[in-house]
């Protein structure tokens, strides 16, 4: 277990093992989700094309309007499955 501070405007600092354990570096996004009474933060993973990363993932029965807006929605719902 390891502690931190809260500093200015509420900004906390991730401990250097944490940030290369989970590959978090400047710039990455985090999910903040309350769960019991605790604050846990998950990473999001970005990836350099992401339309690869979803490929044969999402089943649509017919052409998609608003393809980037689809595929957001799919990653969202995706994670926090996997967060629960």
């Amino acid at each position: 277990m390891m502690s931190m501070s809260v500093g200015r405007e509420g900004r906390i600092v991730l401990p250097k093992a944490v940030r290369e354990k989970y590959k978090v570096e400047e710039g990455s996004r985090l999910i903040l989700r309350e769960y019991r009474d605790q604050i846990v933060l998950i990473p999001i993973s970005t990836h350099q094309k992401p339309t690869e990363a979803l490929h044969a993932s999402i089943k649509t029965g017919r052409p998609v309007d608003k393809p980037k807006e689809k595929a957001r929605e799919h990653i969202r719902r995706k994670l926090m499955e996997e967060s629960r």
